[in-house]
């Protein structure tokens, strides 16, 4: 199965439509099983943070680690990349991705409590909730990232 398949297979048809689109000028990463890709994440820079922009396991490999997998690889090619603060955002109904972020120290914000400048970069529109780690010790903080302040 190709990176395009199991994007397909992985998110929603408007998810995967986003996440091909933004293919060109996303790095990603993925997860295989043998020589077959069983998961991926779709990753950007901006500034000083990285952005999962999109994380996706198949749905027959879901249980097994693979996503956290996933979020490790991207923190530690960000963190190569110098920068301070890994971000994801999702919806409040997605239990499972927010588990898997908390799991892994990411801390929750409400699209109400994030500067529209933050949406914006995630290309958030549809989902409510922010997910922020730091990467740094003494860098820049979530809340002075997503909040101002």
């Amino acid at each position: 199965m190709n990176l395009k398949e199991v994007m397909e297979k992985s998110l929603s048809p408007f998810d995967s439509y986003y996440a091909l689109l933004n293919l060109k000028s996303s790095k990603v990463i993925v997860e295989k099983e043998g020589k077959e890709i069983v998961g991926f994440a779709e990753l950007k820079v901006n500034g000083n943070a990285g952005i999962i922009f999109y994380l996706g396991v198949l749905p027959c490999y879901r249980g097994r680690g693979i996503g956290k997998r996933l979020v490790k690889r991207a923190e530690d090619y960000f963190v190569r990349n110098g920068l301070g603060i890994s971000l994801a955002s999702t919806r409040d109904w997605n239990k499972v991705a927010v588990s898997l972020f908390t799991s892994l120290g990411y801390k929750i914000f409400k699209e109400d409590e994030v500067r529209f400048s933050v949406i914006e970069l995630l290309n958030a529109y549809d989902d409510n909730l922010i997910l922020c780690k730091e990467l740094k010790k003494g860098g820049e903080s979530c809340e002075i990232f997503i909040i101002g302040y």
